[in-house]
């Protein structure tokens, strides 16, 4: 009797978990003598290991652009982020041969823990850090009575304190990436470094996003100093900035309202491009979703979806404005 259509759609989850488990650089053999037991176990283990292979390496051509994208130096991307030569062992019928793919995949394990391919798990800088967030994921820090923090989804924060060990006063923060919403109410100066640059203020509540090559600073109440690359600009209440490591743009002012939508559990986007939208999306939303349309990615967005309903986001697209979507493993999915 040949297996029902749950059993294999079971065992399709179960390789696929198999295949991240065995790609995220934390295998360890007894996780690949567990791997040979199950993929041995029936015709349609077998099956479902060859699928999620193929998929997986229908992924190539994405994993090798998301590598040019971070221009990571002296690096070739394809060869980065192939696993070809793992698939091939884990097919082979010798342990031998298994545990060779193991080890050559294990080489270049350290790489993709640090430049995890898709974001699919965090790399050695984010786990290293003192706080951080995963993707989707709000949380809120109170470092002493007068500093407060709220980290927005994948925000990676290191706190600088005086002197050394846990009793050292916190006087600044290092916005390493994400956003974050800072709430000051003290007589001390208190600074935060993102991007190259350094925001200072003693009373204010300001949001910064360092998301991209550009860091946003918006003072929403008070008043806080940016400097940067030599120049100085004090920011007053309900303006905001932009700036990277050359230099900063004039202060304009802002949308107070928008700047701290994420707080309330709602992403609303009103005449924004496809693209700029699913690139916010991939922010909160696990795996990554690609849109391979130039000509939809410009067209003009309005809609509305709530941060627990963020999965659904895909299907919004594609029945909204007509997207074709293919689903891949790991939360993968492409829009054309």
């Amino acid at each position: 009797m040949s297996p029902t259509e749950t059993e294999l759609g079971s065992l399709q989850h179960q390789a696929q978990a198999w295949w991240m488990r065995l790609h995220s650089g934390e295998a360890t053999r007894a996780d690949a003598d567990a791997f040979r037991q199950w993929a041995t176990r029936s015709a349609a283990h077998a099956q479902a290991w060859r699928e999620t292979m193929r998929v997986w390496s229908s992924l190539d051509p994405l994993l090798a652009e998301e590598a040019a994208r971070l221009a990571l130096p002296a690096r070739k991307p394809a060869r980065l982020f192939s696993w070809q030569g793992m698939s091939h062992a884990l097919q082979s019928p010798g342990r031998r041969a298994f545990l060779g793919g193991a080890v050559a995949a294990s080489v270049t394990a350290g790489v993709v823990a640090v430049y995890p391919p898709l974001g699919l798990w965090p790399s050695v800088e984010e786990l290293a850090a003192d706080y951080r967030t995963g993707t989707g994921e709000q949380r809120q820090l109170a470092l002493g009575r007068d500093v407060n923090v709220q980290m927005n989804t994948q925000t990676v924060i290191n706190r600088v304190g005086t002197g050394g060990g846990a009793g050292a006063e916190t006087v600044g923060l290092e916005l390493v990436a994400g956003e974050a919403e800072i709430a000051l109410d003290g007589s001390a100066s208190f600074f935060v470094d993102a991007g190259g640059g350094r925001l200072q203020a003693r009373v204010a509540r300001i949001n910064v996003r360092y998301t991209g090559p550009q860091v946003c600073v918006t003072c929403l109440e008070g008043r806080v100093t940016v400097s940067v690359a030599g120049q100085r600009r004090m920011l007053e209440q309900g303006s905001q900035l932009f700036y990277d490591k050359s230099g900063m743009q004039e202060p304009v002012g802002a949308d107070l309202a928008g700047v701290g939508a994420w707080r309330t559990g709602v992403l609303s986007f009103d005449r924004m491009q496809l693209s700029e939208v699913i690139a916010e999306i991939n922010r909160y939303r696990p795996g990554k979703i690609f849109l391979r349309n130039d000509e939809l990615g410009r067209t003009q967005v309005r809609m509305q979806i709530a941060l627990r309903s963020i999965d659904n986001a895909p299907a919004m697209i594609h029945e909204l404005y007509g997207a074709r979507m293919r689903s891949l493993p790991g939360g993968i999915v492409v829009l054309s």
